[in-house]
């Protein structure tokens, strides 16, 4: 199996587990994980006061063995989780990590 296909079965695992800690009130915590794209999300979905919720909560892109974080607002945050669950530290980037480099705020 390649690295690629492993890292998109780690990241379909490890959103599918967080997605399934669903709140006692307020919306719905939805996974949708699509290998062949590679996109993984989690989405808040559903009512909450009167108000209708549709936010991602947490949203990954796998390209060419390197997974890249757009969104993460889980509440610890899903990083360590992915790391603890097989994918190298290396091959994970976050967009804000990404656009601090960008902007020359980060040592490359």
């Amino acid at each position: 199996m390649d690295q690629t296909m492993s890292y998109a079965e780690i990241l379909t695992r490890v959103v599918r587990e967080e997605g399934k800690l669903q709140p006692k009130h307020g919306p719905a915590i939805v996974s949708v994980c699509d290998q062949e794209t590679g996109q993984f999300m989690l989405i808040a979905v559903g009512w909450q006061n009167r108000r209708h919720i549709d936010s991602i909560l947490f949203h990954a892109q796998l390209t060419d063995g390197v997974v890249t974080i757009e969104t993460d607002k889980t509440e610890e945050g899903l990083k360590s989780a992915l790391i603890e669950a097989g994918i190298r530290e290396k091959d994970i980037q976050s967009i804000s990590f990404r656009a601090q480099q960008e902007a020359g705020q980060v040592a490359a």
